[in-house]
């Protein structure tokens, strides 16, 4: 089971199948030893979980509910939580897909115990300039005038609020200006997975 979407009562995430054999295959022996966590404690770091999140997390700021989406998703600071209460150090592996049209980091976060140096598993991250919110932002009447046609557009949206259509006049972005935020998006997706992992 995985801690963190059960303590949150989140369910599975997409890809856990907890209806193959080999979901609930028994764990493997290593050296020789049967390497499984006792029920008792997989039921301790449970509760420990959902004290964090009663007693320090805050909806909103750790955790909070994406637009689109109808699930609470665990957020940056509260993986950051979730790490140190465990005490797990870890370490992003940075793998530049850059072109010359865009910007794009994958990110492999491995997690290690900071006491016994035990290898806790990896997540993995990814993030492109090519991305909608990276690759085009908002331009005044005499910089959109100024741009090519083919790297300027008319963005169309509705203000639920308002009940009523807008436009927003849009040019692309450069890659360079937004390729330090690239990275840190890329290593908070792989962090957040490697919390929910």
């Amino acid at each position: 089971l995985d801690l963190v979407e059960t303590a949150f009562g989140w369910g599975y995430m997409e890809g856990h199948d907890r209806g193959t054999e080999e979901a609930w295959a028994p764990a493997p022996l290593v050296n020789g030893r049967d390497e499984r966590v006792g029920t008792a404690q997989v039921r301790a770091n449970v509760q420990l979980i959902q004290q964090v999140m009663k007693e320090v997390m805050k909806e909103g700021e750790h955790y909070g509910v994406i637009p689109g989406t109808d699930k609470p998703t665990l957020l940056k600071p509260g993986a950051e939580v979730l790490m140190s209460t465990f005490r797990i150090a870890v370490d992003p592996q940075i793998e530049d897909l850059s072109t010359d049209e865009a910007i794009r980091y994958r990110i492999r976060c491995n997690g290690t115990h900071q006491t016994s140096g035990t290898f806790m598993g990896a997540g993995i991250g990814e993030c492109s300039s090519m991305e909608e919110k990276y690759k085009w932002k908002r331009a005044y009447r005499r910089e959109f005038e100024a741009t090519p046609e083919d790297r300027r557009r008319i963005k169309f949206g509705y203000d639920k609020q308002k009940h009523e259509e807008y436009e927003v006049q849009q040019v692309r972005t450069e890659p360079a200006d937004v390729a330090n935020t690239i990275l840190k998006m890329g290593k908070k997706r792989a962090l957040v997975d490697f919390t929910l992992t």
